[in-house]
């Protein structure tokens, strides 16, 4: 019986890998196809509109309402003004398990509009939460409520798509449980890493476009910062005050007490907006089993390299007794964050000093380690190549996709034209980075196969993501099936460089048009 389930498991995860490559419509047939386990119309978790009372008139029942609301913060030292959900900052984990319905309430209780975008979530176009892409924004003093079916498992999150909120707290995890999960442990816990900044992030693009004075903030440390792994230097734009481990920082650290042989699934989220972290937990190693929630051949590694936006699954058993600090350096900076797993009795003090990384760094650094479990192939199809390069004017502070620049808040006369796909074509990007930063190019509606080895586009086993890294003067490829008809955003996940007109609009092409 253990191993029919097992067998049913890795057919369904199987079909979810090829689903997330092929959106809302690939997905609903594949688990479908695969498990039988998309709710239906009628059933517990999918309800027909018959089945409530009242029909039309009646209220649409919410599992969890989500109160956005301004808060001033000052978790290093200074007053700020934040936005908070339910009084907490990040916002409080959402958690469901693949095939139930998704039912949130957002109240806004702030004095401007705002949105929430679910990161790497397959839903409903007008869903999305990007303003004027796919939908209005949420006015001020308004509410909307939220209801799609979830059609797949794996760590994701949540965040503001609306200005500059984002850098202001306003974001959580997202946690969908597999029905038959692959893998045993005793302990499922998430770790979100987010920044901040002591003044409002409204300023930094006019500071960095010598608009107005220059303050610490746009000033980045230039000796004693943390390197990208193998000791390159990691240039930043923005030199935040410091960083956040499930909104604890470093004097009051994130703890967690466990016993020896425990084994720990650590969900770790980069829910930061322009920071990349190297990760890793003093004397043990990870094993990842997930990127961007979807499975990996699993991977031992001394830590992990994560992009923003980005999210791995790993698993630590915890060897002997003792107190043991999980490290998150933000490279390009001087600061780290974090936090402490150890055993009853134990330390829960943090080790305060610098980071040090041993064994071998996975992650944005190396994706050719990551590979797919299952066949990614796309099959036989029509195909497009789309060359978007990535530029950038720093005394401008403009950021480009294939030399245009989207009309976002800080870019008056952005001349972006969408990237126009037709259904079912096996479409694939390339994405070579022109500028000295690293960018984290991240895809709404839709995952894809990163190519990690150049113009092979037939790799097997290629693993599947919605966000990839590209790392100054490199390309990337990466390729998608378009099955999820709608208006996509595609950008760069450094916020600063989002509004400032590194984005596109992948939009579908109506047959026969």
């Amino acid at each position: 019986m253990k191993n029919d389930s097992r067998r049913t498991s890795e057919v369904s995860r199987r079909a979810a890998i090829l689903a997330g490559l092929a959106g809302s419509a690939g997905t609903a047939s594949l688990l479908n196809a695969a498990s039988n386990s998309r709710p239906r119309a009628g059933s517990p978790n999918f309800p027909d509109a018959s089945d409530r009372q009242g029909a039309l008139f009646a209220a649409p029942i919410a599992d969890q309402t989500l109160n956005i609301e301004s808060m001033t913060m000052s978790p290093f030292g200074v007053p700020t003004t934040g936005i908070a959900i339910n009084g907490s900052m990040p916002g409080p984990e959402i958690r469901y398990t693949e095939g139930d319905m998704f039912r949130t309430t957002i109240n806004n209780r702030l004095d401007t509009p705002t949105t929430l975008h679910w990161h790497g979530m397959v839903v409903p176009n007008y869903m999305d939460g990007v303003p004027k892409v796919t939908q209005y924004p949420l006015p001020a003093g308004r509410s909307m409520f939220i209801e799609y079916p979830i059609v797949q498992s794996g760590t994701y999150w949540y965040h503001s798509h609306y200005q500059l909120q984002e850098q202001m707290g306003l974001s959580g995890a997202l946690v969908i449980e597999e029905k038959r999960p692959e893998h045993d442990y005793d302990h499922d816990v998430t770790i979100s890493l987010t920044d901040w900044l002591n003044q409002s992030p409204d300023g930094m693009i006019p500071q960095l476009r010598g608009e107005e004075p220059e303050t610490e903030a746009v000033q980045p440390p230039t000796k004693g910062t943390y390197t990208f792994p193998g000791d390159s230097p990691f240039e930043v734009d923005i030199n935040h005050s410091g960083f956040l481990m499930n909104g604890k920082t470093l004097k009051d650290p994130w703890t967690m007490q466990v016993k020896v042989g425990d084994r720990i699934r650590i969900r770790l989220i980069n829910g930061a907006t322009s920071s990349f972290f190297q990760v890793g937990l003093e004397d043990h190693d990870l094993e990842i089993i997930a990127a961007d929630g979807q499975p990996v051949v699993p991977v031992k590694a001394g830590s992990i390299a994560i992009a923003v936006a980005e999210r791995y699954d790993v698993l630590v058993t915890i060897r002997k007794a003792g107190s043991f600090t999980l490290n998150a350096a933000g490279l390009g900076s001087v600061h780290k964050v974090a936090g402490v797993i150890h055993t009853a009795n134990a330390s829960k003090k943090v080790n305060t000093e610098r980071a040090v990384f041993k064994g071998r760094t996975v992650g944005a650094s190396d994706y050719s380690a990551l590979k797919s479990p299952y066949p990614t192939l796309l099959g036989d199809g029509p195909t497009a190549l789309h060359s978007l390069p990535l530029g950038g004017q720093m005394k401008k502070y403009l950021w480009s996709m294939g030399g245009e620049y989207f009309p976002a808040e800080y870019v008056t006369d952005g001349d972006a034209t969408p990237v126009m796909v037709e259904f079912g074509q096996r479409v694939r990007v390339r994405m070579k980075n022109d500028t000295r930063m690293y960018h984290p190019m991240h895809l709404h509606g839709h995952s894809f196969r990163v190519i990690t080895d150049p113009n092979n586009w037939n790799q097997t086993h290629a693993p599947v993501k919605d966000t990839v890294a590209v790392a100054p003067g490199d390309t990337v490829d990466i390729e998608f099936l378009a099955e999820n008809p709608g208006q996509w955003f595609f950008h760069c996940h450094n916020l600063f460089h989002a509004v400032t007109g590194m984005a596109r609009e992948v939009v579908y092409m109506a047959p026969g048009s």
